[in-house]
């Protein structure tokens, strides 16, 4: 990437694009009708869809800073199951709350391309483009096969539309959501299915345990100990080892 500031080229560009303006337009035309179009409903900038005891959400989150020459956003994941609340007792009357598990976008594109790391998740439109720093050197432990497979991606990635002129961003908007978002949520079967998975097997990929990690510890807090505690041993050797070592140093949870 260029990052050679061009005066010329960025006043050109800031006098013809309003980047925030352009991205709002790519929500109401564009995410907005994907999401609509696969059975979710919009509150805000959410969109959430029923099925099977589960509800599948996705959060739109604008970066606080976004203005006409510069803006970005974002996804949130997660997965709300109602009836886990109702047998531990916790009245949550927005249906949205019943929470288990949240996602950042870029651990779901790790999980849908089976990467060795996560991507930068954060979707730009920009008169002027910064690199941005590879996730690879924010993960630990990872082969020089790994790191190679992880920047062969990233080079794609970050050049799948232009930051500059939009041209390809609503392409890659439909593509996101039909390719990454849909297909982990797809994955999962109904309630009954997820809870039992992470109540009593090993987790087979970094997602599985970090719903795991989230899953034991909302357990462990609301007065299921045991069942917390069993699944927060199963992740205790993986990614979240550290995490909760320092939970245990604390006394905040014990194994």
């Amino acid at each position: 990437m260029n990052n050679h500031f061009n005066e010329e080229e960025y006043n050109k560009l800031i006098e013809k694009y309003n980047y925030k303006d352009m991205l709002h337009d790519a929500f109401k035309q564009v995410i907005t009708p994907e999401f609509k179009k696969h059975g979710f409903k919009k509150k805000g900038k959410t969109f959430y869809r029923e099925r099977e005891g589960i509800i599948e959400i996705c959060e739109v989150q604008y970066s606080r800073g976004n203005h006409r020459t510069t803006a970005s956003f974002t996804y949130n994941i997660s997965i709300a199951i109602p009836s886990i609340y109702t047998t531990l007792g916790i009245q949550e009357s927005n249906k949205l709350n019943t929470t288990i598990c949240g996602l950042s976008f870029g651990e779901v594109v790790k999980w849908a391309y089976n990467l060795p790391a996560r991507v930068d998740d954060w979707f730009y439109l920009e008169a002027y483009s910064q690199e941005k720093p590879s996730v690879v050197f924010y993960e630990s432990e990872l082969s020089e096969a790994e790191i190679s497979k992880q920047k062969s991606f990233e080079s794609n990635w970050e050049n799948r539309y232009n930051v500059k002129t939009g041209e390809g961003f609503d392409k890659v908007l439909v593509e996101d959501i039909e390719k990454v978002i849909l297909p982990f949520f797809q994955s999962i079967p109904d309630a009954e299915s997820l809870i039992e998975y992470l109540k009593n097997e090993e987790p087979k990929r970094e997602i599985d345990e970090q719903m795991m990690y989230q899953l034991g510890n909302f357990y462990y807090e609301n007065g299921e100990q045991e069942k917390g505690r069993e699944m927060l041993k199963r992740t205790r050797n993986g990614e979240y080892k550290v995490a909760i070592n320092d939970d245990i140093e604390s006394g905040r949870i014990v194994l």
